[in-house]
């Protein structure tokens, strides 16, 4: 059974702005930040493509969204976002001169190593990662840590979701043992931190 969350936009558009309360621009404008105007972007599980709507499109990127909500894609689609539906686990990664992953890499643990390589194998400049390290899954608040644990789960997908996490120590752990890995910092509100990583991918120029 797939999430209530990632099944409606307003519901998942709802759930972030709670998750990130007043750092929420902040956060997204760290993201914008590390994509150069003009390049290619490819935003693998996209959510509603808020970040190109509200921060890239007017960078001049030709952005692709990726997601494996239908009911999202379709929402983006209708918003004129170049987007499909995409499993991770399953289907090619289009090349891009930038690919992102905000906030979803746990949804492949415990074995995420993978789907970075796969990211990696398509970008041809840089890799860009956000993932939470503080999580409402273990908060003290019986609300926040039911919506963290149950309605977060993604739509149903090739691979098993597990409802594991990252803290800062697992996170850094898996990224420092790729050679391309460059920098990481956190992000405003401290919960989630950013990962950039150099890509793989042969330019086609």
């Amino acid at each position: 059974m797939s999430s209530l969350i990632y099944n409606h936009r307003t519901a998942y558009q709802l759930l972030m702005r709670l998750l990130y309360g007043r750092y929420f621009a902040r956060r997204y404008e760290a993201i914008a930040a590390e994509v150069p105007a003009g390049s290619t972007v490819v935003d693998v599980c996209a959510g509603d493509g808020y970040l190109y709507l509200k921060y890239l499109r007017a960078k001049g990127v030709r952005y692709q969204a990726l997601d494996i909500s239908p009911r999202l894609v379709q929402w983006m689609q209708r918003r004129g976002i170049q987007a499909r539906q995409f499993d991770v686990w399953q289907d090619e990664l289009p090349a891009a001169d930038i690919v992102i992953m905000q906030a979803s890499l746990y949804q492949f643990l415990p074995d995420a190593a993978p789907v970075v390589e796969k990211m990696l194998c398509a970008a041809r400049q840089h890799v860009i990662i956000t993932e939470p390290v503080r999580n409402i899954t273990s908060s003290e608040n019986p609300v926040l840590r039911f919506v963290g644990q149950r309605l977060t789960r993604p739509e149903e997908g090739g691979g098993a979701y597990q409802a594991h996490r990252f803290d800062q120590t697992s996170l850094m752990t898996l990224f420092q043992e790729f050679p391309a890995f460059e920098r990481s910092c956190e992000l405003p509100g401290g919960r989630e931190m950013l990962i950039v990583l150099r890509g793989q991918a042969v330019s086609s120029e």
